[in-house]
């Protein structure tokens, strides 16, 4: 619910945000370094301090006296007093915060040490000489290391029954080499906390401060900053909305600036394609409404979707006219050229069958009963865009339909250009359509694909399905097509052969249409084509 609230802010209050919380646990983040840094530097001076002060007085403490009081375990001894009396001056020469004691290195039940000598400001604590200290983990790990390592060990910061102390331990060790006790010297820590508290107090006061100084300057950049785009997002409410004369005024040269600019000059465009797309309104019979209450956008487009449409339709029956007019024309011209043609064909005929023509006349004969077969066949075209559709549609074997094919085109590819052709062809694949027009579809197709290797190559015949289609695929290497060809491809009197017509092609294109399927093509330049015909299956 949070997060959903924090997405549907507004942008200034979003970036005010972000930039408020990144800018606060910055600030945050740093003050808790210093403080401590602060105080893990306290720390260590009083460490060392007290490491220092333990190491130059241990050389004062003389050790006959120390064995003579752990043997006699008497503190009325002169040597005890002696040892007191050296124990105090620690204090009374360095500070009151600092005091030092000397302790038995046998350790009683595990965890207690006895005072050999003692400071006398600790009397209040009952602290005095032979009494028990039962010392913590912290301590006694450091008293510990420093009796077996020989050397002066400092602990932690750590409490115990008497305060908050930082204690440095320095071994006593007589001229065998055996520790015979050692000198404690202790630094009240109490005071650390006390600055801790303090700092902690100086540093929210300072941190309440910051912030507050922050967030008011942040507020006060941001809106400055955020006018200009302030005033781009009025004006984009105000196109959605229908007001395609609205106008941004930021009067700087930045980049938000210069994409006010940007936004003014796409209002006017879009200003002007509203008026044009008016003016297509009523070419079309319809009266856009000037309500501003609606949504003049929304309404835009439902209206270009309806033009799209309906130019659509228009190109269709422009084309289904072109069809008829092609197929009128196709009676037309099958009736009165074909029988004069066939009367010319067989008188040429009988001159071919003559023997006493010589080589040249029978060449020219030859030419043209040839060219009258190519008049035949473009005429047999035109009737078949005439012809209606009258074929019934049964079931094909489309694998066996394009091996046919493949068989009867194989020998003119090898013979003729020198291509191989390669098959790839499904098994059980039925589809819906007319046998012998499917065949001459694909037969067309192959047969162009031929044409178009000039220099041999490779074409290939697939035969697959998917959900709704059996397709069946020619594939060349030929000289392939460019964008413009492709979209002029199937139309009447168009081909890229020098003695095409496209008349071929368009029939194919009106069978497989006729079928209820379609043909794709992919091709490129120098690469080759790649015809696809669906077909839907049975």
């Amino acid at each position: 619910m949070c997060k959903q609230k924090l997405i549907d802010l507004p942008i200034y209050r979003k970036i005010l945000f972000f930039s408020f919380f990144i800018t606060f646990i910055l600030v945050v983040s740093t003050a808790g370094f210093s403080f401590f840094y602060e105080t893990n530097q306290l720390t260590n001076q009083l460490t060392d301090r007290a490491k220092g002060i333990a190491g130059l007085w241990s050389t004062t403490i003389p050790l006959e006296e120390v064995k003579m009081v752990k043997e006699t375990r008497n503190p009325d001894i002169p040597e005890a007093d002696h040892l007191n009396y050296l124990v105090n001056l620690i204090q009374k020469k360095n500070s009151k915060y600092i005091g030092g004691y000397i302790l038995d290195v046998e350790k009683v039940d595990k965890n207690k040490l006895t005072f050999l000598a003692t400071n006398d400001s600790d009397v209040y604590l009952g602290i005095k000489p032979f009494s028990k200290y039962n010392v913590g983990p912290e301590f006694l790990y450091a008293f510990n290391k420093a009796v077996s390592e020989k050397k002066t060990v400092s602990t932690q910061l750590y409490e115990d029954e008497f305060g908050t102390w930082i204690t440095s331990i320095q071994p006593l060790i007589d001229e065998n080499g055996k520790v015979i006790a050692v000198l404690a010297v202790d630094v009240d820590a109490t005071f650390i906390n006390h600055f801790k508290k303090k700092s902690s107090i100086y540093l929210f006061i300072a941190l309440i401060t910051i912030t507050m100084i922050m967030f008011f300057t942040l507020r006060w950049g941001l809106r400055k900053f955020l006018q200009p785009l302030n005033e781009i997002i009025s004006g984009i409410n105000a196109v959605s909305s229908g007001d395609f004369n609205v106008k941004v005024k930021i009067p700087e040269y930045s980049d938000l600036g210069k994409l006010g600019d940007r936004f003014n000059q796409m209002t006017s465009q879009l200003a002007v394609l509203f008026e044009r797309l008016s003016d297509t309104y009523k070419e079309f019979g319809t009266n856009p409404s000037r309500d501003q209450n609606v949504h003049q956008v929304e309404k835009a487009i439902d209206e270009m979707e309806k033009i799209i449409e309906k130019t659509r339709l228009q190109k269709e029956l422009q084309r289904a006219e072109k069809m008829n007019a092609i197929g009128q024309l196709a009676a037309s011209v099958a009736h009165e050229i074909r029988n004069p043609m066939t009367v010319v064909r067989g008188f040429l005929q009988i001159f071919l069958s003559k023997d006493n023509l010589s080589e040249i006349e029978l060449t020219y004969i030859k030419l043209m009963i040839e060219e009258l077969n190519r008049a035949e066949k473009i005429i047999n075209e035109y009737l078949s865009l005439a012809k209606p559709d009258l074929e019934r549609v049964e079931q094909v074997d489309a694998k066996d339909l394009t091996k046919k094919v493949a068989d009867l085109m194989n020998t003119f590819a090898f013979m003729s250009k020198n291509i191989s052709l390669n098959t790839h062809l499904e098994d059980g694949i039925m589809i819906k359509g007319n046998q012998s027009e499917l065949k001459q579809v694909v037969i067309n197709i192959v047969k162009n694909g031929i044409e178009s290797m000039r220099d041999g190559g490779v074409l290939s015949l697939s035969v697959y399905k998917n959900e709704e289609f059996g397709i069946i695929e020619v594939t060349d290497t030929g000289i392939g097509m460019s964008e413009a060809e492709l979209a002029r491809l199937g139309t009447a009197f168009y081909s890229l052969k020098e003695k095409g017509t496209g008349m071929g092609l368009m029939v194919c294109y009106q069978i497989v249409s006729r079928m209820k399927g379609k043909i794709e093509v992919e091709s490129e330049k120098g690469k080759g084509t790649t015809f696809k015909v669906y077909i839907p299956l049975w």
